[in-house]
């Protein structure tokens, strides 16, 4: 086992209370880097010149934002309550296996890799930004956490084993890269057959409404807060809401895709499609890892309606692809 290899095996035995085999078996990296522990978060950055303008512009922007942050959320009862009023993150959790692997991919504070954390699951929370993930890292520790790992890596350069995980999540991260093909590329290749992806980007459609609003913020700023429910809303702090004000709308770099678009990457990989949505209903009864019988009806003339959407709108645009390998 290499110097950092030791290194690393070192520091999560300091923060866990307990060893975790963390050596040149679960990475793999032939070039032989070096990485260092800055403020208590593992740096396995591994720079790539074919995206590094956006990748650097984004590291810098999301170590302002920290987004989402902990302000009201003292222990991990709350955010057991905050996730559980998602419906999403709620069937994630009830449905997601006991003892499984799990990598989320653009984790920021890594509120959901720490809400994931019950049933003897092992997390790990990959992010550009360090002092989110610090921010996470510290409610791990206050929570009493184990089992869940934060680390600041490039997914593009993405350092663990291939086929490794049973779940991979990347929910609102890869549009912000330059290439979010290749980094989808990237972190399918570490999931195992049979093992399952959540990947969620903005949508051409829905993103519609932001990107108008974005261009009136742009001449009147926070005088027009009224168009954004989320940003009108007396209810939430001031700082919660400018927090969300510059990741909708200040972000220096984003993509959006139809659906239809991004299929075709899981057809290459030939991944096995169990849950499109908006697309497909979600409630509390549905099995989102269940491989569907049939196709969606009206497909395109549903995905084009999205623009329409305005529940779908007023949350960002967004939409998810759930597959099995």
């Amino acid at each position: 086992m290499t110097d950092r290899f030791k290194k690393l095996s070192t520091y999560l035995k300091g923060i866990n209370n307990k060893d975790i085999e963390f050596d040149k078996n679960f990475f793999s990296d032939s070039e032989n880097n070096f990485f260092l522990i800055n403020n208590q978060i593992p740096n396995f950055f591994i720079g790539d010149t074919e995206t590094s303008q956006v990748t650097n512009l984004q590291d810098k922007f999301y170590n302002e934002i920290k987004f989402p942050n902990y302000d009201d959320l003292d222990d991990f009862s709350l955010l057991i309550d905050k996730a559980k009023k998602s419906i999403f993150a709620k069937i994630l959790d009830e449905q997601i296996l006991f003892g499984s692997k799990i990598l989320e991919v653009g984790c920021g504070t890594g509120q959901l890799s720490n809400f994931l954390s019950r049933y003897k699951r092992k997390i790990f929370g990959v992010d550009l930004s360090e002092n989110s993930l610090i921010m996470g890292d510290d409610f791990r520790i206050k929570s009493g956490i184990e089992n869940v790992y934060f680390m600041k890596m490039n997914l593009f350069r993405l350092l663990f084993k291939d086929e490794y995980f049973d779940y991979i999540i990347s929910i609102g991260c890869l549009h912000h890269t330059q290439d979010p093909k290749k980094a989808f590329f990237s972190i399918e290749k570490k999931l195992k057959k049979g093992g399952f992806l959540v990947l969620g980007l903005y949508h051409k459609y829905g993103r519609i409404y932001t990107k108008i609003r974005k261009r009136i913020f742009s001449l009147l700023g926070k005088k027009a807060f009224f168009l954004d429910k989320y940003l009108r809303d007396k209810n939430i702090s001031y700082e919660k809401r400018l927090t969300w004000y510059r990741d909708q709308y200040k972000s220096p770099h984003e993509i959006s895709y139809t659906i239809q678009e991004v299929l075709e990457w899981f057809k290459e990989k030939n991944l096995k499609i169990t849950k499109i949505l908006p697309l497909d209903d979600l409630n509390e009864y549905s099995d989102i890892f269940k491989k569907k019988n049939n196709k969606i009806k009206n497909f395109t003339l549903k995905e084009m309606m999205l623009a329409l959407n305005v529940n779908h709108a007023s949350e960002g645009g967004l939409f998810t692809i759930i597959a099995e390998k």
